[in-house]
């Protein structure tokens, strides 16, 4: 009935004030001539605010109408309304045009045009929640929580993700310039990056040491259970591995059934996933390991970064709050609402827009809001310090490096890592890596061998690099490897 009145109500103030862009006397006018000869329900209360702001919402139409120094359409103010109605609400929260909502389907069939980069809001500025792991943006050193101040020149202070995404998607091959203010650095940061077609490959993984599996999923997307099954079956057929590293660093989300489906791959059956709750308490709904989905068990390290968000957040949660794994890195972004989208208009010739409305919040099995808190690592590891990071970026980009890979070669790090562990004396590559580390501390830069070699590692071609050499990578392998000894001094101990 609520529901009916209010309908009646939006529909008698919008038209009238639309279509005849008059002043209006609205009923409240008339409540002042008349007064009720009984107090107001709280029904009634709240329908008398109703009315009262589509007045205001009448008058504002009609004097933008009358008195505004150009004509404007009113179809772009009917749809400014709405979307200001909506940035009321959350960043989520979004009115989709026809344009908009293709764009949502294209962005979870995995092929896209771009730099290769999720963005939204956070404390009110445009973020980046994650580069894509290959991508233009993240070989271009694009980072989680670069907050984005200008695109071609334009100020993004009060702009929405989804005119954002429009400035920074475009044709392959063309370029696009922004800039970002990064936490530690004094001055903001300007990229000039060359689009192209993202495709995005949402799993890899790699054999660490011939002992250790590495899954690394970059985002959850309709094909990643199936890539993430084929890859435990590979790992469960290998007798030498005793343990795995499901790498959910960078990952900004994606759809919802494909987190369930790959947190179910780690869990017993039966066990509590997550759960959504809305603002009707009986609307809690939950999502739960269905039969036959578990497979082997493997100790397990979680890493999660400040780039973890939205489905990556349910899988790191479910884990945790199910006691299956370590998790070890930084506290995750904390993005986990839902949204559903509700078409509208659909009665109004030409009109094909919808409303996306944030209906619900994620809660762990425990009950963490993730939306308001995100997810605490079992053990903090952060990457590198403010100080690391900015040497990091000099060596990243500095000559020296860029030299000593075209001399040593793709695989420059194994060569480096083989005369660490051999006991000969003809170490070359060992040499010349001590070299560069003496040349960068001339100038200034003195960072630890680790996060020189994991700069090269992303500098160089060999994709297994970027695994091998990634500190927080390297201690989830001592880790695991420190578990099974554990483990085996238990087995033979006989307890």
């Amino acid at each position: 009935m609520v529901e009916m009145t209010m309908k009646r109500l939006c529909l008698v103030f919008l038209t009238t004030a639309l279509l005849a862009g008059a002043y209006l006397p609205s009923a409240v006018g008339e409540a002042k001539r008349q007064p009720p000869t009984r107090p107001l329900t709280e029904e009634e209360r709240a329908e008398d605010e109703v009315l009262k702001g589509f007045h205001l919402i009448s008058e504002v139409f009609s004097q933008i109408k009358e008195n505004y120094v150009e004509e404007v359409d009113p179809k772009e103010l009917i749809y400014g309304a709405i979307k200001g109605m909506l940035s009321a609400l959350d960043p989520y929260s979004q009115f989709l045009t026809s344009e908009r909502k293709k764009e949502l389907q294209v962005d979870t069939k995995g092929s896209f045009g771009g730099l290769g980069m999720y963005i939204g809001i956070r404390d009110n500025k445009l973020t980046v929640i994650a580069p894509i792991e290959g991508t233009p943006a993240y070989k271009a050193g694009v980072q989680p929580g670069d907050h984005i101040i200008e695109i071609e020149g334009k100020s993004t202070a009060g702009m929405s993700v989804e005119e954002a995404v429009k400035l920074l998607r475009g044709d392959p091959g063309t370029k696009v310039t922004f800039t970002v203010v990064r936490e530690g650095e004094p001055e903001p940061i300007k990229f000039t990056i060359t689009r192209d077609i993202i495709q995005i490959q949402t799993v890899k993984h790699q054999v660490i040491d011939g002992v250790i599996g590495y899954i690394r999923i970059t985002n959850f997307m309709e094909p990643t259970d199936a890539a993430v099954d084929q890859v435990l079956e590979e790992f469960e057929s290998n007798p030498k591995i005793k343990g795995i590293i499901l790498d959910l660093r960078g990952n900004p989300g994606g759809l919802l059934t494909s987190a369930v489906e790959v947190a179910s791959d780690f869990l017993p059956e039966g066990a509590l996933i997550v759960y959504t709750q809305g603002r009707d308490p009986k609307s809690r709904r939950e999502f739960r390991v269905a039969p036959g989905k578990t497979h082997k068990w493997f100790p397990m390290v979680v890493l999660i970064d400040g780039g973890t968000a939205s489905g990556s957040e349910i899988v790191a949660g479910a884990i945790k709050d199910n006691r299956r794994g370590i998790l070890m890195g930084t506290r995750t972004f904390g993005k986990a609402s839902v949204q559903k989208i509700f078409p509208i208009g659909r009665d109004v010739p030409g009109e094909d827009v919808a409303l996306k409305l944030t209906v619900a919040h994620y809660y762990t099995p425990n009950g963490v809001d993730i939306h308001k808190h995100g997810i605490e690592p079992d053990i903090e590891l952060p990457l590198m310090s403010r100080r690391e990071a900015k040497l990091w970026r000099r060596v990243f980009d500095h000559p020296k490096v860029k030299e000593f890979i075209k001399t040593g070669g793709e695989d420059i790090l194994f060569k480096v890592k083989r005369d660490e562990e051999d006991e000969d004396d003809d170490d070359p590559a060992l040499a010349q890596f001590e070299d560069l580390l003496d040349a960068l501390e001339k100038e200034g830069i003195t960072l630890r061998p680790e996060l020189v070699k994991f700069a090269i590692a992303r500098r160089t071609l060999n994709e297994k690099d970027d695994y091998v050499f990634d500190p927080q990578v390297e201690a989830a392998v001592r880790y695991l490897k420190a578990f099974e000894a554990v483990k085996e001094v238990v087995e033979k101990s006989g307890r």
